[in-house]
């Protein structure tokens, strides 16, 4: 569920809305601030071709924080040629038009969120638990793991949807990852080595890490607390 939030903006990039309601949404891969708008996405009608939510910017206020993504010729089921003009956050597409400065915004399925790590961090609210830490059966916690190697010392670089972003000292092929892995968990939540278990994940830096015997919303809160003392 979209969170309400108050925003304060200077005058110069202040949007112009009529709604007390603002919804902030995020890029749902990098966890970038991507939209905001006084238009509730989970309400907003869907294009039938592609499923992207509808905003009608005449209606609706509509501030991106994207760049200029280029035009994009799109083959359709039907045969036809359609040309989106794209908006990015980095390199990654999540809106477009169908012409340069058209009056309806797409937005693309699956692209953005609600859940902004950095908000609970600055104290804004506290966020839900993070679509990366999910619950399974028998108290068990599931959690998608994204690994960088050649730190100093492991740490939690980032929570994003997707995945708790990790570094560690070992090269990520390594025979030693895997341990130091489970033992930077061990010591982050405070548990045995014998309730976690590292299985493979769809690539060599993404693994998913099984916590047995601690819920998603402690062992969110556990992660967010070594955050905060690794900033202090």
């Amino acid at each position: 569920m979209p969170r309400r939030t108050t925003l304060t903006y200077s005058s110069k990039d202040a949007p112009d809305v009529r709604s007390e309601q603002i919804y902030v949404y995020y890029c749902k891969f990098s966890g970038r601030h991507a939209l905001t708008t006084n238009c509730d996405l989970r309400r907003a009608p869907r294009r039938r071709t592609d499923g992207s939510s509808v905003i009608d910017t005449q209606v609706y206020t509509a501030k991106l924080y994207t760049s200029d993504g280029g035009a994009k010729l799109i083959r359709r089921p039907e045969g036809h040629i359609e040309k989106q003009y794209r908006q990015n956050l980095g390199k990654l597409p999540i809106a477009y038009r169908s012409e340069p400065g058209g009056r309806f915004l797409y937005i693309l399925s699956g692209a953005l969120t609600t859940y902004s790590i950095e908000e609970s961090q600055a104290g804004v609210e506290k966020a839900p638990v993070p679509p990366c830490i999910l619950p399974v059966e028998d108290g068990t916690s599931q959690v998608s793991l994204e690994v960088d190697d050649r730190a100093d010392r492991p740490t939690i670089l980032k929570i994003s949807a997707d995945h708790v972003r990790i570094q560690i000292k070992s090269g990520i092929s390594s025979e030693g990852a895997g341990e130091e892995i489970l033992e930077f968990v061990r010591a982050v939540l405070g548990v045995r080595l014998s309730q976690l278990s590292l299985l493979r994940g769809e690539s060599t830096r993404h693994k998913l890490l099984l916590v047995k015997g601690v819920l998603p919303a402690k062992l969110f809160d556990q992660l967010q607390a070594f955050m905060a003392r690794a900033r202090d």
